[in-house]
């Protein structure tokens, strides 16, 4: 009985569970936007549980249910909350509505996130899409242009490297911005592919970014990676752009029949000599010559490939990414190849817990050419090297340029393949995220980052004469280690009280830096590449140094925002920093911020209006510090070793104090106020945004001059202060609404700059260039670092006008001046031409910078037109003094050939005459190096089109696209040098603008496609 019992206990439960299974059953389903494209993220779950899943990256979901009535909420930020009925279906699409009101994205802040609307600071939004136009590996390069007040200077050099400024120069000092990768702050970027990047932040105010304290002076950019996305399948994406390179730009150089014209003309050698002979046969237009720019000129290539994996489970979502970029500049010798890992993971433990990894590899082999030095720059021996040497001599070995008495461009551009560094970095970042409830959340941010770097410049022996030769063979050796680690623990708090909404954020932040460098010199190293080390030196002279360094920040941080009804917003940061760059009575800083924000809109009499889609009125003040103004020993004594001297017949080792100490060294601070609007109208079809902003760095760190007796260096003081103020503004204007859909976007911004105070210090020379000596000069009541030098008149065309350049009393102001030379002026009348007549001649910093956007699709085909331009900003063009220079030593300019002053044959030329020895100095440095550097410049043109998604589905494709594209192919300026876009010379802010033969801009022209599947 009782087993009859049982059996039947055991029937009715295998019915039940039947049952159950049977009521539960799969849907599916698409979620797409208002366009009918599918929306990733979304959020999808049964009403009154906390079961659900979220779309892949097509808009794809997959849910278990168990009952027809079942109701699933969808939630996505920026759309309206919808609410169904599961009802019998199997399959449910869904097509989301924009929420006018959460229109505007949540945008990432520092150590959190907000709406856009909420946001009091000035914020800019670079989207991922805008990044991956330019055919480049740098993000910095894909910047450029893209957000008001943002001046990026790029090098068509493929080892060369962007220099970004956020509402222009700050300081004396290091002006760049920090980087916040993924939670982890950096100051260089180079390890992220632009493919990899998700969302781009810049904060350029204080009230933005006085939370990162001590490193937020010069902006923050904010940079998320790219996640994975939770989906019943993975998804791949494949990305390829291949393309060939030009130089947009050449110099024209006089060719040999023109450069023997004005050899003769210079009366360089006696009539009736072999030489003079010679240049009379080419003179007559005997000989072609050489054109030594298209010996070092070549066609170049770029190839840049992306692969990506993307997928994940309601627990696990994962991101992996791997790019490869291979560029070949357009000048022998300098190339790129770099490889791309990126891995990003997340893991939700439980519903409260999750932990994160963001794990980025790069390696780098790229070419050391060096194009900083002027004589060991093979593209400026190639202006400078006379066009009658040919490349080789008829025994096929390299010539010696004889008439301009130079190494030979093309025999220094074959060498420059021996000069390499090789890069390993890895950046590793690791979160721990706990939603304690709904209102409050904690994380843990650890991040690492490491690089290793080998350089290895290899000088081989050669002989091309007496003068030009290495007789011996030279190994340098680089092993530069760095290695950084950054702890952040902090706590988001938010809370609505009715109409009433708060927020708060605490925190603290651990960091380290450390460094170490090691150089080691062989000689007599053998050629063949597998011998190249140093292990086989033969000689007997070693030379090896070393250096390391390190410093740490501790920081406290806390945040609180208020806002009422979404009308009135107001936010407060505070952040402290230590930094043990200071003595320890001057180590902490206190960097405060304020902001306010009155979104209009909401207000009853705008809440209605169809035209105004948003209006905001924001205003921030705050200070940031600046710890990268300071070494990281710069209130000590620096001593110096390996000094010998005599003492009583015996030479001994010594030590001596080469730096005098400031222990009062402290902060260098930036003081912001910034006034902004942002508006909408006709739901957002256009948009504006402008701001007013002040920007005075006080404590600037400026080295105080001390009388030569002291026998040290000058100690760094805080005394200076800096101003920058300005506009900046933004358009877009768009129209969605029909097949042909197009948008015009369009930024400018106005800075102006100026010193305000510099201390006992008076002033400050730079950018100090051999043969000519200081050309720049930093002062108080005028911009950073103006151009200093004498001030001309024209050129003396009749031997009156010679005379009559007397001081009052009838003596000649310039002794050794004739008719054709440079008339230069007595500024301040005492009778003498000398350095007391130096005046500014004029500004790197421009007066305005600006891009516009042009955007049109139809049918699947899109076009992308984008200028940027520069205008008011000036460069010295130091070329000049080699390369227009009356003793015609080296090749000269078509310029200077045509517009020579000759008593004869050109009695209105405006450039000073041939003549050798220059005795009246026209060389000196003046105006006549300076030159408008305004341009417009057609940055990218891209033409797309993107396959119908039934077609590409039909041979197993999500997505295809294919495209054209041209960078940089036309540039509209007057400008005489390569290209008017000359950033720091040797990356020293006080040498901004001045081009010593800048690496030609590349016009690249390239194919791509972009598949998903």
């Amino acid at each position: 009985m009782q087993i009859i019992k049982n059996f039947f206990l055991l029937f009715i439960a295998i019915i039940i569970t039947v049952s159950a299974h049977a009521q539960q059953r799969t849907i599916t389903g698409t979620v797409t936007d208002e366009t009918d494209s599918p929306l990733p993220g979304v959020n999808i779950t049964i009403e009154g549980t906390s079961t659900g899943t979220i779309t892949d990256f097509d808009g794809k979901f997959k849910l278990n249910v168990d009952a027809d009535d079942t109701i699933l909420q969808i939630t996505s930020i920026g759309y309206v909350t919808q609410k169904l009925s599961v009802g019998s279906q199997s399959t449910i699409d869904i097509k989301l509505d924009v929420d006018l009101e959460e229109l505007e994205e949540v945008v990432v802040i520092g150590y959190g996130t907000a709406k856009k609307s909420d946001v009091t600071g000035s914020v800019t939004t670079v989207s991922s899409d805008e990044l991956t136009v330019v055919a480049t590996e740098d993000v910095n390069k894909a910047l450029q242009g893209r957000v008001p007040g943002v001046q990026v200077t790029t090098s068509s050099n493929p080892a060369g490297s962007s220099k970004v400024r956020i509402r222009g120069i700050g300081t004396i000092n290091n002006s760049d911005p920090l980087y916040v990768v993924d939670g982890f702050p950096m100051q260089d970027i180079s390890h992220i592919a632009p493919q990899d990047i998700a969302s781009m932040e810049v904060l350029k105010d204080a009230s933005a970014t006085a939370v990162y304290g001590s490193r937020g002076a010069n902006g923050v950019i904010i940079i998320a990676t790219k996640k994975g996305y939770a989906g019943d399948k993975v998804t791949y994406t494949f990305n390829a752009q291949t393309g060939v390179k030009t130089a947009a730009n050449t110099i024209d150089m006089a060719n040999a029949s023109q450069y023997a014209q004005m050899g003769l003309e210079a009366q360089r050698f006696a009539d009736g000599s072999n030489e003079h002979e010679q240049l009379s046969y080419i003179a007559n237009g005997n000989y072609t010559g050489t054109n030594w720019q298209d010996e070092l000129l070549r066609q170049g290539s770029f190839q840049n490939y992306n692969l990506g994996i993307n997928g994940g489970s309601e627990k696990h979502q994962f991101n992996i990414s791997t790019s490869y970029v291979k560029d070949e500049g357009v000048l022998k010798g300098t190339d790129l190849e770099k490889f791309f890992v990126k891995f990003n993971n997340s893991n939700k433990f439980t519903n409260w817990l999750e932990f994160g990894q963001n794990i980025a590899y790069t390696h780098a082999n790229y070419s050391l050419t060096n194009l900083n030095d002027i004589y060991q720059s093979p593209l400026t021996q190639a202006l400078w090297t006379d066009p009658i040497t040919p490349v080789l001599n008829p025994d096929g070995s390299y010539a010696r340029a004889t008439w301009s008495y130079n190494n030979n461009p093309a025999r220094m551009a074959e060498q420059e393949q021996y000069k390499r560094s090789f890069d390993n970095r890895i950046v590793g970042n690791f979160s721990l995220n706990a939603e304690v409830n709904k209102n409050l959340t904690l994380t843990s941010n650890f991040g690492v980052d490491y690089r290793n770097q080998s350089q290895k410049i290899y000088l081989p022996q050669y002989f091309v004469s007496n003068e030009e030769q290495r007789n011996t063979s030279q190994l340098d050796e680089h092993r530069n280690n760095k290695f950084d680690w950054v702890w952040s623990n902090y706590a988001n708090y938010s809370k609505s009280f009715g109409l009433h909404n708060v927020g708060a954020m605490v925190g603290m932040e651990m960091q380290n830096f450390s460094y170490n460098n090691v150089t080691a010199t062989g000689y007599d190293v053998p050629f063949n590449e597998n011998m190249r080390y140093l292990g086989a030196s033969k000689g007997a002279d070693f030379f090896a140094t070393s250096n390391q360094g390190a410093s740490s920040l501790m920081s406290y941080f806390a945040r609180a925002n208020y806002n009422y009804n979404n009308k009135y917003l107001f936010t407060a940061t505070l952040r402290a920093d230590g930094s043990s760059k200071f003595a320890e009575e001057n180590r902490w800083g206190i960097f405060p911020s304020f902001s306010a924000g009155w979104n209009m809109k909401e207000e009853n009499f705008l809440a209605s209006s169809e035209a105004v889609s948003q209006l905001k009125l924001r205003a921030g003040w705050g200070e940031v510090g600046n710890q990268s103004s300071a070494g990281n020993n710069d209130y000590l004594s620096t001593i110096t070793n390996n000094l010998r001297y005599v003492v009583n017949g015996n030479v001994v080792e010594g030590r001596i104090p080469t730096t005098m100490s400031n222990p009062n060294l402290r902060w260098e601070t930036a003081q912001m106020s910034n006034f902004g609007i942002d508006a909408g109208f006709l739901n957002d079809k256009v948009t504006f945004s402008a701001e007013y902003f002040i920007k005075n760095t006080t404590d600037m760190v400026v080295p105080q001059p001390v009388p030569d007796y002291v026998g040290a260096n000058s100690p760094n003081v805080n005394v200076g202060t800096m101003q920058n103020k300005g506009f900046e503004f933004a358009i877009n204007v768009r129209n969605s609404e029909h097949d042909f859909k197009w948008n015009v976007g369009a930024n400018i911004a106005i800075i102006d700059n100026k010193v305000t105070d510099l201390g006992e210090t008076g002033h400050i020379d730079g950018g100090y260039i051999d043969k000519l000596g200081y050309i720049t000069r930093t002062e108080e009541d005028q911009e950073i670092a103006y151009f200093y030098g004498y001030q001309t008149d024209g050129i003396f065309k009749t031997q009156e006008e010679v005379d009559a350049h007397v001081d009052s009393e009838g003596n000649a102001l310039q002794d050794g001046a004739s008719v054709g030379d440079v008339r230069f002026v007595d500024r301040d009348g005492d009778g003498i031409i000398n350095d007391n007549d130096k005046t500014n001649l004029g500004s790197a910093i421009p007066q305005f910078t600006g891009s516009v956007n042009l955007g049109m699709e139809y049918k699947g085909f899109d076009l992308n037109i984008f200028f940027t331009g520069s205008y008011g900003n000036e460069i010295a063009n130091v070329q000049k003094f080699w390369i227009e220079n009356s003793n015609v030593q080296k090749n000269q300019t078509s310029n200077y050939f045509n517009n020579r002053f000759h008593v004869d044959n050109n009695p209105n030329g405006t450039l000073p005459r041939v003549v050798s020895g220059d005795p009246n100095n026209n060389a000196r440095f003046s105006d006549r190096y300076i030159e408008d550097a305004s341009y417009i410049r057609l940055q990218n043109v891209q033409l797309g089109y993107t396959l119908n998604r039934d077609l590409a589905s039909k041979i197993h494709l999500e997505r295809l696209r294919i495209f054209a594209s041209a960078d940089n192919l036309f540039t509209f300026t007057n400008y005489s040098g390569y290209d008017p876009e000359v950033s720091d010379h040797y990356g020293d802010p006080l040498a901004q603008g001045v081009d010593i033969g800048n690496y030609p801009k590349s016009t690249t022209y390239s194919l791509g496609l972009n598949v998903t599947f």
